[in-house]
């Protein structure tokens, strides 16, 4: 039996971990591993170790001239696939360069069959081969090994039980890099998903790959071997039903129950849409944003508020905006990758009630702030998924009608999780503003709404936010 909470996260958890990615430190870490030559001649990783645990062991001469050949044979193959290394990852950095959005904070770019039919991934593709055949012998080479090993079972190496697991780990990814970065260069997996990110902060490239679905995954490696799965979770229904969480997951005819909420929310929240802003994509929205924030924190809590964005550049660019207006009023402003780790962002928050925190994705679920310190919760924009993302658009492609079969309901468990932020006990009581006129504007915007609990909206001109935010908290 199993009991999974916060269950609405499953697809995506499962998708992370049946999913694969790689970056160039962690490959160049990984032949470190195996063998490193220092500055002063000296040689450190498994194949330049291997003598040491031969020592005072009962092993004839013929089993250490036997480790020795594996190990200089392996040598040469760990030298060229360290220079395959930077060979592959300069070509998919300078490939990454030619994308739409290679400007981005966070670029990525879906590797498709179209792609990869480019003249200039063949170049990566063929830099790639090179690498491929260097991991294969590293992979043959580090068999033997264990092979050897296995056969010098009662020998006793120094530390053979370690030694053992060190060489079968190291094999196990030599082959498991190799299988997946495949996937990602060359396809042949029409279930799997495969992109590139470039983190321009870090310059750092990493290749990805995911499953396309991971229903049957679930099936074969979870539901079906246990006797009794519950899954719990405040935010799983969307439209008042389980019918998209069900289809994301691959759960044909569970037993189902939904339990209304122990908190009065029609007394403890109110909910406000200003019906008089631009619309997210709009000219001039950016600046409503900012002025609605500094009207609502300075005129009325003096901060206590939570700020929910869907983007890293959103953020950014309200925490620039409205810092130095705020902390003139004595309200200081805190900014998610700015001012700090998120668990110390979330102390001094509780800590200073004279403080808004402006947070993204980690944010809008898994933060308990009990009590007055947070009164005010903002959700900027509502959290569709960014439209190029990878996972998100070759899902897509799956549905008759994605947007309203997919992207909505993922973006109302979203949307719910991060209302979940305000009422945290029967005694809490605050504000939401939604500053999102989509759920005026749009048909699917009465879908978020009914996917809440029963609560209080209300809608109107931005400029009364303040005065009915301050007489409903009282």
């Amino acid at each position: 039996h199993i009991i999974i909470d916060e269950a609405h996260n499953l697809e995506d958890v499962a998708t992370d971990q049946f999913g694969f990615s790689v970056n160039q430190t962690q490959l160049l870490d990984f032949l470190d591993s195996l063998f490193e030559t220092g500055g002063a001649q000296t040689s450190a990783g498994l194949f330049a170790e291997l003598p040491r645990h031969f020592q005072h062991s009962a092993t004839g001469p013929g089993d250490l001239e036997k480790t020795n050949a594996i190990a200089q044979a392996a040598g040469p193959a760990v030298t060229r696939a360290r220079q395959s290394v930077y060979d592959c990852f300069n070509l998919l950095t300078a490939f990454m360069a030619q994308s739409p959005d290679s400007s981005a904070y966070d670029a990525r770019l879906r590797i498709t069959d179209g792609v990869r039919k480019s003249e200039s991934w063949g170049v990566v593709e063929r830099a790639w081969d090179n690498l491929s055949v260097q991991l294969t012998a590293i992979g043959d080479a580090l068999g033997k090994l264990d092979t050897l090993l296995g056969e010098l079972k009662d020998a006793e190496l120094l530390d053979y039980d370690m030694l053992l697991l060190r060489v079968q780990s190291l094999r196990r990814y030599a082959t498991e890099v190799r299988i997946n970065i495949g996937y990602v260069i060359n396809g042949g997996d029409e279930q799997k998903i495969t992109w590139l990110i470039y983190e321009r902060a870090r310059d750092s490239l990493a290749l990805h790959a995911a499953p396309l679905s991971v229903a049957e995954l679930l099936e074969a490696n979870l539901f079906s071997q246990k006797a009794t799965v519950a899954l719990a979770s405040a935010t799983m229904a969307v439209g008042g039903d389980f019918t998209y969480i069900k289809g994301r997951i691959g759960l044909s005819e569970p037993e189902e129950l939904q339990l209304e909420s122990p908190f009065d929310y029609q007394k403890q929240a109110l909910v406000y849409i200003p019906n008089d802003i631009p619309e997210p994509n709009q000219r001039g929205y950016q600046q409503a944003l900012e002025e609605t924030l500094i009207g609502l924190c300075t005129a009325t809590t003096g901060g206590r508020a939570l700020v929910l964005f869907t983007a890293n550049s959103a953020l950014r660019m309200t925490y620039k905006a409205i810092q130095e207006p705020l902390e003139e009023q004595g309200i200081a402003v805190l900014g998610q990758g700015i001012d700090g780790s998120r668990r110390n962002l979330l102390e001094r928050f509780k800590e200073f009630p004279r403080t808004v925190l402006l947070g993204t994705t980690s944010f809008w679920e898994g933060v308990d702030v009990v009590g007055d310190a947070l009164s005010v919760l903002v959700i900027a924009k509502l959290p569709f998924s960014v439209p190029n993302d990878p996972i998100y658009t070759a899902r897509s492609e799956g549905f008759d009608d994605a947007f309203n079969e997919y992207a909505v309901p993922q973006a109302i468990l979203r949307f719910k999780q991060g209302f979940g932020r305000l009422i945290r006990s029967r005694e809490d009581r605050g504000i939401v503003a939604v500053l999102d006129k989509r759920l005026l504007s749009k048909k699917y915007g009465q879908v978020f709404l009914d996917s809440l609990p029963h609560t209080t909206v209300r809608s109107g001109p931005a400029k009364q936010l303040p005065l009915l935010a301050a007489r409903f908290l009282v």
